[in-house]
């Protein structure tokens, strides 16, 4: 029997739900977990101070971290137009407006598509004899990035290019033994022995002045991917994702 602080006590399964819904409610249970370890570890560190024994010795207290988070998501994916939905605050300046140089037709604002996702429960299955193999499939990968500097520290604009970044980040893979692939085929893509296709993505953190190459296979989720920081100062790199 549930008892009252059970959290799923009053759960109710649901069918389906928006894709954003669900994406959101994954980062933040990832969120509350990374939460729960750090309270422990400030509430062991706590005991240690505590104790006369334990803290003559300087001890301190272990903290844990998702370096990456990989998530493979089986679902049922079905697109409605939803009619009730009204313009957003930052479209009342005028009809069909967003922002200075973004319009939309108001036609498009009040019948807009959404993506609705449904999980694979096994009650799923059998309520609507669904066949899993035609479910699509979803992939999220969370890396974690240094927070946001103040606002009284002046950001500046990146010292290297993308191709001197991806450089670092090749040479970085290569010392730590991670597999980062940057051969090119006849049509300029990358492609490794098994003619998977690779996507290099590079995006820079203005604030902490530090780059972020990830490297991933679209078309196949059973290959890792590589996440690699680049100091845009020192132009040293780290492998932020361990390799698999």
């Amino acid at each position: 029997m549930a008892t009252p602080t059970d959290p799923l006590a009053n759960a109710v399964e649901s069918f389906s739900a928006p894709i954003e819904s669900v994406i959101i409610a994954l980062g933040q249970g990832i969120a509350a977990a990374q939460k729960a370890l750090d309270q422990n570890s400030v509430a062991t560190q706590e005991q240690i101070d505590a104790d006369p024994v334990l803290s003559q010795y300087g001890l301190q207290a272990t903290w844990y971290q998702f370096p990456t988070v990989s998530l493979q998501l089986k679902m049922s994916i079905a697109i409605t137009q939803d009619q009730t939905s009204s313009p957003s605050p930052s479209v009342a300046a005028g009809p069909g407006v967003v922002g200075p140089n973004l319009a939309i037709s108001p036609a498009l604002l009040s019948n807009r598509l959404r993506i609705i996702a449904q999980p694979l429960s096994a009650s799923f299955q059998n309520q609507f004899n669904y066949d899993s193999q035609a479910a699509s499939q979803v992939n999220v990968t969370m890396v974690p990035v240094p927070p946001p500097k103040s606002g009284n520290q002046v950001t500046s604009p990146p010292q290297m290019t993308e191709a001197a970044v991806v450089t670092v980040a090749e040479n970085t893979a290569q010392a730590a033994g991670t597999p980062f692939v940057t051969n090119k085929n006849s049509q300029g893509l990358i492609e490794d022995s098994s003619g998977n296709v690779y996507t290099i993505s590079t995006t820079y953190n203005a604030t902490s002045g530090t780059w972020y190459v990830l490297e991933y296979v679209p078309s196949n989720p059973n290959i890792s991917a590589i996440a690699i920081a680049v100091d845009d100062a020192t132009q040293t790199g780290r492998v932020v994702t361990p390799s698999q």
